[in-house]
């Protein structure tokens, strides 16, 4: 029997830095979030091509990704957000996905990291 793989994603941010999802943290927002278990693929672009991204304010470690406008269905115009906490190790810096949500707003306190030039955000 072939054991499953410790990460549900694994990819590079925006920047090319590793990133990883793991399965058992994904297993935990679906309980706590249900509203999100169809977003994993929008999860993966989120954190490769983001519209905005903002340091945290909690945790000088951690990013808050946002996919703009991509809620579906009763979560129609709410924004993904996935919190990333990256981690200096060994060799190579690498990101680890803490949390996942839906959120009618975008988070502003912290300082904007990255913006999607080709987005015209509404709240500009």
């Amino acid at each position: 029997m072939i054991p499953e793989s410790t990460w549900r994603i694994e990819t590079t941010d925006y920047e090319g830095t590793a990133v990883f999802l793991a399965r058992t943290t994904w297993e935990t927002k679906i309980v706590e979030h249900p509203e999100i278990q169809d977003y994993l693929v929008d999860v993966e672009t989120t954190i490769q091509s983001p519209d905005l991204v903002f340091s945290s304010t909690r945790d000088e470690r951690s990013r808050i990704f946002y996919r703009l406008y991509v809620g579906r269905d009763k979560w129609q115009d709410k924004h993904l957000v996935v919190v990333v906490k990256y981690v200096q190790e060994e060799t190579e810096m690498r990101g680890y996905v803490s949390t996942v949500y839906l959120s009618r707003a975008v988070y502003s306190r912290g300082e904007l990291l990255w913006k999607n030039l080709k987005q015209n955000f509404p709240f500009e």
